[in-house]
């Protein structure tokens, strides 16, 4: 059985594409203590170390979804109850992007039980100003990425990343002003690149395609709406 971890208020049609595709959707629920456009989303939520890593106090709002995923990667529930909440940068306590062997983040913010796992399984930590670090990466392989962050792509370029960088905008987010992210708005799982909706439609939507297929990795549209940010898509 495949499993899709994804934001319990994920669009139908993309639902419909994860089901069609054999994937058993594991639908998140809310937690109320962070900002309701982000309240289910996955790469908020939790992070996948040597143990699935997530605040205490959400372990118990999901036990039972955390309890299947638990059972289906073999990993351990670890929780942390360092402060969190819902203005920035208090809510991207578990907000890192772990590219091959590095994490990006914003090291001041994160949790220690991201920068102590780092540290035992010899990452490097890499220091980036944007705190939605997983939400701005959309992991194309352990080697590739695509991002609209500069700061995040330089980064990554200097230690051998290979980037795509792409304009700002074209993805939707209810009740964000800016709009989401690209990598809020997709996931990787094996030879593919999911998307929440179309990157067709996306301004650089050429380049998003092509660039995936350049690294070996097929592009795959869940619906055919624009593109939307639902928080990193994880497949297990």
């Amino acid at each position: 059985m495949r499993y899709a971890v994804v934001d319990g208020r994920i669009p139908e049609k993309c639902v419909a594409g994860l089901t069609e595709r054999g994937y058993f959707p594991i639908f998140m629920p809310s937690f109320y203590m962070l900002d309701a456009p982000v309240e289910a989303h996955p790469d908020m939520l939790l992070f996948f170390g040597d143990a699935i890593f997530c605040h205490s106090e959400y372990a118990r709002v999901a036990a039972k979804e955390l309890e299947l995923i638990s059972f289906a990667t073999g990993l351990e529930i670890c929780t942390s109850d360092e402060p969190t909440g819902n203005k920035y940068p208090s809510d991207i306590l578990l907000n890192a992007a772990r590219v091959g062997k590095y994490i990006f983040c914003r090291p001041d913010a994160v949790s220690e039980l991201i920068r102590s796992y780092a540290e035992r399984s010899s990452f490097e930590l890499v220091p980036v100003r944007q705190g939605y670090a997983e939400c701005s990466i959309c992991h194309v392989s352990d080697g590739a990425i695509i991002t609209s962050d500069k700061v995040i792509a330089k980064a990554a370029r200097t230690r051998g990343i290979r980037v795509l960088e792409v304009s700002p905008g074209g993805i939707g987010l209810e009740g964000c002003r800016g709009g989401g992210f690209i990598g809020g708005a997709s996931g990787l799982d094996g030879d593919f690149v999911y998307f929440c909706g179309n990157p067709e439609n996306h301004p650089d939507g050429d380049k998003i395609i092509a660039f995936c297929r350049s690294e070996g990795k097929e592009p795959v549209a869940l619906s055919p709406d624009p593109l939307y940010d639902v928080g990193t898509m994880f497949f297990i």
